[in-house]
């Protein structure tokens, strides 16, 4: 028992200053820009060492694009364990999650990093637009196109940038349970619109 709770006290003790230095890198990208900001700055704002911030964080830009990273993962994460569920309602539970998940205060300072420094906000997005385009199958069976069809990657590029946007309005908003419902009602429409017109044979040339 006592090696255990020294485990779970080491586990805890590493999830805090692997947190601690995420959160001042963060800061750092929104005070003073992600190019202004070292590895040295970021262990001294996170009172550890810059070997430390290398032990959580191989770089800046993981530690830059952690957050979207997570969410995407998250995204993948309940395609796989909900195998026969539809693409909708499969989004829904997870964006229903998110919402769950996402500390305001973590939510704020990535607001921050993504209003000055646009780049990163570009990479940020992409990671949404891949995770997505790993849902291919469940989306495919969603529209009732096959994933060799030229809209299936124009749908699947169009949910990933809703999602995306989605993100954005709540971070500024800061309003997930009022913009959700509309939001999965766009999504329904988009997916919807794909499916009619889809043919029942379709030749791709």
């Amino acid at each position: 028992m006592t090696g255990e709770t020294g485990t779970s006290h080491r586990e805890r003790s590493k999830a805090r200053r692997r947190e601690a230095i995420r959160r001042s890198g963060m800061r750092l990208f929104a005070e003073r820009g992600y190019d202004g900001t070292t590895v040295a700055d970021i262990a001294e704002a996170a009172e550890v060492a810059p070997r430390t911030v290398s032990m959580y964080f191989p770089s800046k830009h993981d530690i830059a694009l952690s957050v979207p990273d997570e969410i995407a993962a998250r995204l993948t994460a309940v395609f796989r364990d909900r195998p026969g569920s539809g693409f909708l309602d499969v989004v829904d539970t997870w964006l229903t999650g998110e919402a769950d998940a996402l500390d305001p205060e973590l939510l704020a300072l990535l607001t921050a990093m993504f209003e000055a420094n646009p780049a990163l906000k570009a990479h940020g997005s992409s990671q949404l637009t891949e995770a997505v385009r790993l849902t291919g199958p469940a989306l495919a069976a969603a529209t009732g196109l096959p994933e060799s069809h030229p809209m299936h990657a124009v749908i699947g590029a169009a949910v990933g940038a809703a999602l995306s946007q989605y993100f954005g309005t709540v971070l500024r908003h800061d309003d997930a349970p009022g913009t959700h419902p509309l939001f999965m009602a766009c999504l329904r429409a988009l997916v919807d619109t794909a499916r009619q017109g889809a043919p029942a044979h379709p030749r791709i040339i």
